[in-house]
């Protein structure tokens, strides 16, 4: 029930209540800032239905980076197969549900710190006859002291040389519950989850391989992992009283401690490799969920030319279907450029923040808002949001300018870049943005590079008489009696109606 009303909330884009996964954010990151991968009303908040440990760590690093074509196209195909199989999706997410309600504030690298530390059980021989002689012994006597055929002193005798015993092992037993007792609750969850992979098949091949990676000497994961958990939950419960009593008899600690450590020898490796393999099917079919909610979204074709991107009716898939509006768009060639002009609030940035969010959700092998796209193997940039900081003594231009030299050390990989400038230089005169933006674009025309630049300087669309695969788009306003009306349509050319003035008359400035 919880999940489905999860979903009609995504679909309203009621978006507040979910996680924002800041700890994600990187101000610095490409892209981050501009696209709304992370915060309020995200990319991430839209797409993420994760519920497993690593989850939603796995769905922050496929948003933040870029991976090769034969990855997206994998990746495509494993969301294709799992977004109509409601059961498994959702069945998946309850038992992931189920994990965050027992693992609330649980650090995780407590555990696998545990896991990782490279132990070796010294005098496992000794202690493995130590507990069978004095186990047996100690109960024998019991037994012999009950029907008067051996004194009542020699049983208390036994039980303290057993106490003496479990004394060696004290220190190493509370170093491990203390470590496990919050990982130990993840493993029923994470069972679960096994479990319901291993009993289905997969025809995709990133699906295929991953579960084929979830055996280890031919035993499935789930079972080891059902084995792991029982271990650990005797080990907390070591301070019951009727284990306490059999431990000072039997020696149990010492059977519980060969146990894990024989576990954990043989099987450490394995058990951080399952936690990312399940974090990899939760990102997979946290994606094809969304999928599955956006049934007019298409995947995009990976397009052997790196510098390429074009897609019909693409939109902004963070925006309500009945609010949204499409464009057409067809770019290619590197060191290509876009000069978009356009009137105040027409739609220049938005619509940059559009063809940015498709190209991170098309990299990151995801479904696209658009009804057919085309991208090339490339890294996205964008340069929209520069603001000035205080604490730095950082002006907004200075801070667009360190964003500007970002972009050009990045240009300079091997793998193309796809570039979104919004309002290119808008924190200095007029005179020195015009130049700095000419001299900045013919840097770019020359780079592995291609994208989009937009500005409110019209002269500076004169600049592809000068440049070969400079173009010029724009977005118009219409100014009707006292209504400014807007298309939010991408238009060939310059652009020719601006709304400035007319804007500040309706505010109540008043301008002659």
């Amino acid at each position: 029930m919880l999940i489905n009303e999860d979903e009609v909330r995504r679909l309203n884009h009621d978006l507040k209540s979910f996680e924002e996964g800041n700890e994600y954010f990187d101000p610095t990151h490409p892209y981050h800032i501009d696209v709304d991968v992370f915060g309020r009303h995200s990319l991430y908040q839209l797409l993420n239905r994760t519920s497993s440990l690593f989850g939603s760590k796995t769905l922050a690093q496929w948003l933040s980076e870029h991976v090769a074509k034969s990855e997206i196209i994998e990746r495509q195909d494993a969301v294709r197969e799992l977004t109509d199989d409601i059961d498994f999706r959702q069945q998946f997410e309850a038992y992931g549900k189920i994990e965050e309600v027992e693992t609330e504030g649980f650090n995780v690298q407590t555990f696998f710190s545990w896991l990782n530390e490279k132990t070796e059980v010294k005098n496992a021989v000794l202690y493995k006859s130590l507990m069978l002689i004095f186990g047996l012994g100690t109960l024998t006597s019991i037994v012999l002291a009950a029907i008067n055929l051996a004194p009542v002193g020699l049983p208390i005798l036994l039980i303290f040389i057993n106490i003496g015993i479990l004394s060696t092992l004290y220190q190493k037993l509370l170093t491990i519950t203390q470590k496990t007792k919050e990982g130990h609750k993840s493993l029923s969850s994470l069972k679960d989850q096994l479990k319901l992979i291993e009993d289905r098949s997969f025809n995709s091949p990133k699906l295929s391989l991953l579960k084929v990676k979830l055996t280890s000497d031919n035993n499935e994961a789930s079972g080891i992992i059902k084995d792991l958990s029982s271990i650990l939950n005797n080990l907390q419960n070591r301070a019951n009283v009727m284990y306490l009593l059999l431990n000072s008899v039997l020696l149990l600690d010492i059977y519980w401690y060969l146990k894990v450590m024989s576990w954990k020898k043989q099987h450490e490796e394995d058990l951080e490799a399952w936690f990312y393999i399940v974090a990899q099917f939760d990102t997979i079919s946290s994606i094809a969920s969304y999928a599955y909610s956006h049934p007019d979204f298409n995947y995009p074709e990976i397009s052997e030319d790196p510098c390429h991107i074009s897609a019909k009716k693409m939109g902004h898939p963070l925006i309500k279907r009945k609010n949204r509006v499409t464009n057409n768009f067809d770019f290619s060639d590197k060191g290509s450029i876009c000069i978009i002009t356009g009137s105040n609030m027409s739609g220049k940035s938005t619509f940059l923040r559009t063809v940015a969010t498709n190209s991170v959700l098309a990299l990151m092998g995801g479904p696209v808002c658009a009804e057919v796209m085309k991208i090339g193997e490339l890294k996205v940039f964008t340069s929209m949001r520069t603001q000035d900081d205080l604490e730095e003594s950082v002006s907004s231009f200075y801070a667009e300018l360190k964003r500007l030299k970002q972009l050009i050390e990045q240009v300079d990989e091997s793998r193309p870049t796809l570039f979104m400038i919004d309002e290119v230089l808008k924190g200095t005169n007029s005179d020195d943005r015009h130049k700095g933006a000419i001299a900045l674009i013919k840097q770019l025309n020359q780079a592995n590079a291609f994208g989009l630049v937009s500005t409110h300087d019209i002269v500076l669309g004169n600049i592809t008489n000068e440049l070969n695969g400079v173009k010029n788009y724009s977005f118009n306003s219409q100014i009707v009696g006292d209504e400014i009306k807007f298309d939010y349509k991408l238009t060939p050319g310059i652009c020719e109606s601006f709304n400035a003035t007319k804007l500040m008359q309706l505010m109540g400035i008043q301008v002659k």
